[in-house]
């Protein structure tokens, strides 16, 4: 999740982008249509961006659903459940959407407190679906380590290969696209993989670890010849699959 507020040059290049593309062309839509008053006082805007490619959906004022994590105003406090007022706020530390809303969704939110306008934006998509494949993962994940114990090195390193696919899905799933999302080869994960560990996004012995297991196997799973792998690269194996778990779950902030 980003944050950016209006009083600094960035901020202000980045809440008029949104303003421009997507708030005002609604506000002026819904005025000709007679549906909001003119002039409007505009509180608060909220777009939602789909993962399936539906056009995305712009809330305005009341409409706007979210939990934030406020910071109050000096000498005030409250308790769970009581009621939050504008007045009482010094700005916004972060804005999330609502269980209501769709999971898969990324979502800009401004909002405006005392005079300034504060705008997030969180355009990782698909969280989701980006969540089942790291639950499955870890379920690869035992079943490697299981093998690993048993010294079982085909079944090992087809686990392992699984778990570490799924998580590299998960991260590509971030991106917008409702083919990939949809279906997605081996050799599309591996290649889009690689890509984005070009651009510096992951570490380079994740990209190394999916590779060489993808490598492994094809032997392992279809007996196109012998596993060789020492007990120590399998340790090895295991350790940087595991440090890409956590990493997945980071990227995507999922708890």
């Amino acid at each position: 999740m980003e944050k950016y507020e209006q009083n600094n040059e960035f901020g202000r290049r980045v809440f008029e982008q949104f303003m421009d593309l997507f708030v005002n062309p609604e506000v002026n839509r819904r005025q000709g249509a007679g549906e909001l008053e003119k002039p409007l006082d505009l509180r608060a805007a909220q777009i939602l961006f789909f993962s399936d490619g539906r056009k995305p959906k712009v809330r305005i004022n009341s409409e706007v659903r979210a939990i934030g994590k406020v910071q109050f105003k000096p000498g005030i406090s409250k308790k769970a459940g009581e009621p939050v007022f504008e007045h009482e706020l010094e700005g916004l530390e972060a804005i999330n959407l609502t269980e209501g809303d769709d999971p898969d969704c990324g979502h800009a939110t401004l909002v405006k407190i005392g005079g300034r306008w504060t705008i997030t934006f969180d355009f990782r998509y698909n969280k989701k679906l980006s969540r089942k494949h790291i639950n499955t993962a870890k379920q690869f994940y035992e079943a490697a380590g299981f093998s690993f114990k048993q010294k079982n090195w085909s079944a090992f390193v087809d686990s392992l290969f699984s778990a570490a696919e799924l998580l590299a899905r998960s991260i590509l799933l971030s991106r917008p696209d409702p083919q990939f999302r949809k279906k997605a080869t081996h050799k599309a994960i591996q290649i889009r993989y690689n890509r984005f560990a070009d651009l510096g996004n992951v570490e380079e012995a994740h990209r190394e670890t999916l590779n060489k297991l993808s490598g492994l196997r094809d032997r392992a799973r279809y007996l196109k010849g012998d596993v060789s792998i020492s007990e120590d690269e399998a340790r090895r194996f295991l350790d940087i699959v595991n440090n890409m778990m956590e990493y997945a779950s980071s990227f995507l902030g999922i708890h």
